[in-house]
């Protein structure tokens, strides 16, 4: 059976890294015996889905496709299911990935693929197979599957596809990714990389915490998984080993949760001198971070790391549930730079229910800690998160049904405080302005500053948008 898996583009090639997920997907199934499986990565192609469609006409087709659906390429992906609908009427098109679990129904009706899959895609992918093939008849017994029965869409016997052994799982297909074909699109705006040969990597999966503005507890059940340090290891010396790569994006929501793991992984990187550089992009917890640990990190390559504070008002903080204690974050900074290791804050601006005063305080926190660099995003619903379900009336299905509707078809968000989208944008750009245009952060961002760091920054999403009239939400 020849297998597609598709990543739609999101318009640009701002550090576009190899899609891991896909990559496991390729890997579960090869495992299982399918192994005529190919990758169309939209993002890195920058694609429209008539070119993905010509491109799989030219590839001679597929049996099933599957695409991988965030919030913001749910239009590209209803666009190409559609062409795949009209001229490869045979292909069974599979939809999968944080929109569709998040929306169900409301996604597959939009999108219009033949079958879903809500939660991890591992196993369900591999079972969805042996289905179509007619291996099994029932796909009630396909973990994680969402299909059309009597008309209506329905959930598979075990709802959620779900691994609950991370080290059961098999290296992404790396073979498949073409890692290498990334590089030069991984370098950091305001933070030159360090090894030219960058990959990332997961090293657990879930997160237990309860951020009203987050939505990735609806797939991995609040429930940690970890990978086993040796099996992380290994991999980082396969990438190392076959294609070169000297630096490492940890791409784990949180990568210290566990402590002890986190000693042993870095423990591994230092007495077996692997010897390269890393960086978490992603974030970590800072109540998660000890000085034994961080000493580790430093001597096992990191020297980035990002920490999601999101908003310097106490207040706040206690709404959205994300449980920071501002009072030890700068000592938590001044211990990571004690071992010169580079410290970016993440900030949001407009969450739920927040006013302008108190970003302003947010802005006030940012620059009375010593922060190399910050990132501030304008905050965005996304479904389902705790924020999205109040926002959109979940509780009201008739109402939520219409404004999820719209929400996919034009961006459009209810009204749900006092700022507009332009005003929550112009307060993001404020507050970029007031901390980069500061002589300690433009001296030491101009001393490291690289010329395809440059590259990098013309092709930020927000660059683009700080030049737009019209503002939106994606």
């Amino acid at each position: 059976m020849r297998i597609c898996l598709v990543r739609p583009t999101f318009g640009s090639r701002f550090q576009v890294t190899p899609p891991l997920s896909l990559g496991y997907l390729s890997s579960a199934l090869k495992k299982a015996g399918y192994s005529d499986v190919t990758l169309m990565d939209g993002s890195l192609d920058l694609l429209t889905p008539e070119q993905a469609a010509s491109r799989l006409r030219d590839m001679g087709g597929a049996e099933v496709v599957g695409i991988q659906v965030y919030t913001g390429s749910h239009l590209w992906a209803r666009d190409f299911a559609a062409i795949l609908k009209r001229e490869f009427p045979k292909t069974t098109v599979v939809v999968g990935g944080p929109h569709v679990t998040s929306l169900k129904s409301h996604a597959m009706d939009f999108i219009g693929a033949d079958y879903g899959v809500i939660g991890e895609g591992e196993i369900p992918a591999v079972a969805l197979m042996a289905y179509l093939e007619g291996k099994t008849q029932d796909p009630a017994k396909v973990p994680g599957l969402f299909y059309r029965k009597d008309g209506r869409w329905t959930h598979a016997e075990e709802q959620y596809g779900f691994i609950k052994d991370a080290n059961t799982i098999p290296f992404p297909d790396w073979e498949l990714l073409q890692p290498e074909k990334y590089f030069e699109f991984m370098e950091g705006a305001t933070m030159p990389l360090r090894g030219k040969r960058p990959a990332p990597i997961l090293t657990s999966r879930g997160c237990p915490y309860l951020c009203t503005f987050c939505s990735s507890g609806l797939t991995n059940k609040r429930i940690m998984r970890y990978r086993n340090p040796r099996n992380i290891v290994d991999e980082i010396k396969f990438l190392k080993e076959k294609y070169g790569v000297n630096e490492i994006f940890f791409s784990d929501d949180n990568l210290t949760m566990d402590i002890k793991r986190a000693e042993e992984i870095f423990d591994l990187l230092i007495n077996e001198g692997v010897n390269v550089h890393w960086r978490a992009p992603n974030g970590i917890r800072l109540d998660r971070l000890t000085p034994a640990l961080v000493e580790k990190m430093a001597r096992s390559g990191g020297y980035y790391v990002g920490v999601g504070v999101e908003t310097g008002n106490e207040e706040v903080m206690k709404q959205i549930k994300k449980r920071v204690d501002l009072n030890i974050v700068r000592s938590v900074i001044n211990l990571l730079h004690k071992h010169k290791i580079m410290v970016s804050g993440f900030f949001m601006c407009g969450l739920r229910g927040e006013t302008a005063a108190q970003v302003e305080d947010s802005v006030r926190f940012a620059l009375s800690v010593p922060f190399d660099r910050i990132q501030v995003s304008n905050y965005i619903p996304y479904p389902g998160s705790e924020d999205f379900s109040v926002i959109f009336q979940e509780d009201k299905p008739e109402i939520y049904a219409q404004n999820v509707a719209k929400f996919q078809e034009s961006e459009y968000v209810p009204h749900f405080q006092e700022m507009s989208l332009d005003e929550i944008i112009a307060i993001q750009k404020g507050f970029i302005r007031r901390f980069y245009l500061r002589p300690r952060v433009i001296l030491g961002f101009f001393l490291n500053l690289k010329f395809s760091q440059i590259v990098a920054i013309w092709r930020h999403p927000f660059i683009q948008r700080w030049f737009s009239r019209k503002q939106k939400w994606f």
